[in-house]
């Protein structure tokens, strides 16, 4: 079987984007969210988002790793994994746990937030589990335990900030390709726009990612005005406490993070 690399992630955390530019690569077969079909029907909660299940896609866990196992048979494999997702049947699974290479993309939980709050429109609809670094920091501790980080022989995580790869692109990848261990692509980080199938699930997380060309820095541009900032903080303290609560769990990977590689 090829190599399977899981990217633990959260959500608006920029992830769609940085698959994207591993899909364009044409080496790796690319896998979104395989268990949000069981996360869904785990949550059962009344007015949780609508969802569309994958066509002819397994709804339970056993059933879903295994297929993404048959599909790495073919060549490696990049998997955008939200953690929260399937938490507690992952981190309880020491054959899967040391069968991927595990890495972790995180984003400053302020921008998170309110990117969450852009798309969904109310600070009542967020969740602490919604928003994510809590599970990232889950998995950080585990793999910790079981010694399956990705860098220096399972001690040291191999972690993205967001917010770095869309102010360096090219040198976060590039940093990425050599901590991994494929060749850096450039041609990989353009492409045309296009609406792809895996953004059907929820069609108003993706408008962004779905219209680009290219990895876009501040596509958001509110969110990176303090003063503005400040004053939904202020409007909307459901917001303020999920950031204060959720910066700790962020500050803990933060250190980890890759530094871009300077490209000639």
């Amino acid at each position: 079987m090829n190599r399977i690399i899981y990217n633990w992630m959260y959500p608006r955390s920029l992830t769609t984007v940085f698959m994207r530019a591993i899909t364009n690569r044409g080496d790796f077969n690319t896998i979104f969210e395989p268990t949000l079909p069981l996360y869904w029907r785990e949550r059962n909660e009344k007015g949780v988002q609508s969802h569309q299940d994958y066509a002819g896609w397994p709804v339970d866990y056993e059933g879903i790793k295994a297929k993404v196992y048959q599909i790495a048979e073919t060549k490696p494999t990049f998997v955008k994994e939200c953690t929260y997702h399937a938490i507690d049947h992952y981190i309880n699974d020491d054959e899967f746990m040391h069968r991927v290479t595990h890495t972790f993309q995180i984003r400053n939980p302020k921008y998170v937030i309110l990117s969450f709050w852009k798309v969904i429109g109310s600070q009542r609809a967020l969740r602490i589990e919604d928003i994510g670094p809590v599970a990232s920091s889950r998995m950080f501790h585990r793999l910790t335990e079981l010694g399956l980080h990705a860098l220096d022989g399972g001690k040291t995580p191999l972690v993205i900030d967001g917010d770095d790869f869309q102010n360096d692109p090219e040198g976060i990848m590039a940093a990425w390709c050599d901590a991994v261990g494929v060749d850096y692509k450039p041609e990989s980080m353009k492409w045309a726009p296009e609406w792809r199938p895996e953004y059907n699930h929820c069609e108003g997380f993706y408008g962004d990612v779905s219209q680009s060309t290219g990895v876009q820095k501040n596509v958001e541009a509110f969110m990176y005005d303090e003063k503005v900032v400040n004053a939904l903080f202020e409007d909307l303290p459901m917001l303020k406490m999920l950031y204060e609560h959720c910066l700790p769990y962020y500050e803990e990977l933060y250190p980890y993070r890759l530094k871009p590689k300077k490209l000639k």
